[in-house]
């Protein structure tokens, strides 16, 4: 397996599209076509446009799939809430990839992951050893309001028809800070509401590691009453004014969305922290009616418990868990090949109010030993203790290889 990367943050679409497709056959170096193309792009860019500038260069028989995203990373760039977008071109050698497209998700989410499921389980070569990529529309805006597509039952449906889960990394696409509606782009189609998903069977290994940079600041609490997304109840009381109070005031209950982090570990209570064990859950509003804590996906139940994390401001995390990744592939006897960075777009600095960049940190870490490319989401998937679940605040790194 080969890849090539290619950056722009040209405003002409057309001109764009061209630009990153040539780049990234010049850097994939292999002077012949590829064999699937992955596109990002922000939602200055028309779907349509950008696809068909691409298969200009590449050729209309190969495979163009991704959709938008609020910003995209490569080895020595990034940007996001502008016109940047990002291409990466793979050349399959020993290895297999299969594309399946699922409508629907406006729906049903558990019911689209059930049928996507069923037809994984059909591809003549996927198994539970088999890597799986997920990239879905996590932005509804059908009825005129935005509602966020879950990753939970979309999960659970993919469960439900496949039997099990495989190892899967993935992402909530939306194309910018204001949640406009999304487009996808399905080989020859530009589509919304979809769930996209590429099974990498053969010689390609995806290891994974999470990266969301929060530590528990309190002990143990326990909700005990919700609806859907929404914790009506933590400890036997109402959840806003539980969690204000906890907080001393620190935040008002204006100042609770997209600032509070709530922890749930999935490994074992009393344990030494691990933050790969941690799936976090963001706050997304505040329900003053219910005296609840609106989050971003629903699996926040009754029985759950959590702890209130607090984010670090200290990026030395990032290199060790990156340079692990790279040891352990080369030493299971693979070659590392690609880099994917899935990045929550409230973790980007303009955003989030900090001088601190993820993006440059994997950069430095990746340090030009694979092409990189990487998205800002607005949900990312990975497994936690085993299972792969939707993530809030949080950076997925990816790393392709294959046996040397």
């Amino acid at each position: 397996m080969h890849a090539g990367v290619g950056y722009s943050d040209t405003p002409d679409t057309y001109a764009a599209g061209r630009q990153v497709a040539l780049d990234a056959l010049k850097q994939g170096g292999l002077g012949r076509p590829c064999d699937l193309v992955l596109l990002f792009f922000t939602a200055a860019h028309e779907a349509g446009v950008l696809r068909d500038a691409v298969a200009s260069v590449v050729g209309a028989g190969v495979p163009i799939v991704g959709g938008a995203a609020v910003g995209v990373i490569s080895n020595e760039r990034f940007g996001y809430a502008g016109d940047q977008i990002v291409l990466a071109a793979f050349w399959f050698e020993g290895a297999r990839c299969d594309f399946l497209a699922e409508g629907g998700l406006k729906e049903s989410e558990e019911a689209t992951g059930c049928r996507l499921g069923r037809r994984l389980a059909g591809l003549p070569e996927f198994s539970a050893a088999s890597s799986l990529m997920l990239f879905y529309d996590a932005i509804d805006r059908e009825d005129g309001r935005m509602r966020l597509v879950m990753a939970t039952p979309l999960i659970a449906g993919l469960e439900r028809g496949l039997g099990f889960l495989p190892n899967l990394i993935g992402a909530g696409l939306q194309g910018d800070y204001a949640a406009s509606a999304t487009r996808q782009i399905a080989e020859r189609e530009v589509v919304r509401h979809h769930a996209l998903a590429l099974s990498f069977s053969g010689a390609v290994t995806l290891d994974n590691v999470i990266m969301h940079g929060c530590r528990p600041g309190t002990g143990y609490f326990t909700v005990t009453k919700s609806d859907m997304q929404t914790v009506l109840e933590i400890n036997g009381k109402p959840a806003l004014s539980f969690i204000t109070s906890l907080l001393k005031n620190a935040l008002t209950p204006d100042e609770l969305p997209f600032s509070l982090i709530l922890g749930v570990n999935r490994g074992k209570k009393w344990s030494r922290f691990d933050e790969k064990s941690y799936a976090n859950r963001l706050c997304l509003a505040v329900d003053k009616e219910r005296d609840g804590l609106v989050m971003f996906e629903p699996d926040m139940v009754a029985g759950t418990e959590f702890q209130v994390m607090y984010r670090s401001f200290d990026l030395d995390y990032i290199p060790p868990r990156i340079e692990k990744t790279f040891a352990d592939a080369e030493a299971a006897g693979r070659k590392p090949v690609f880099a994917l960075y899935i990045d929550c777009a409230g973790r980007a600095a303009g955003y989030a109010g900090t001088d601190l960049e993820d993006a440059l940190m994997v950069q430095k870490s990746v340090a030009g030993r694979v092409p990189l490319m990487g998205i800002y989401s607005g949900v990312e998937i990975a497994p936690v203790e085993g299972r792969p679940r939707g993530l809030d605040w949080t950076g997925v790194f990816c790393l392709f290889s294959v046996p040397r």
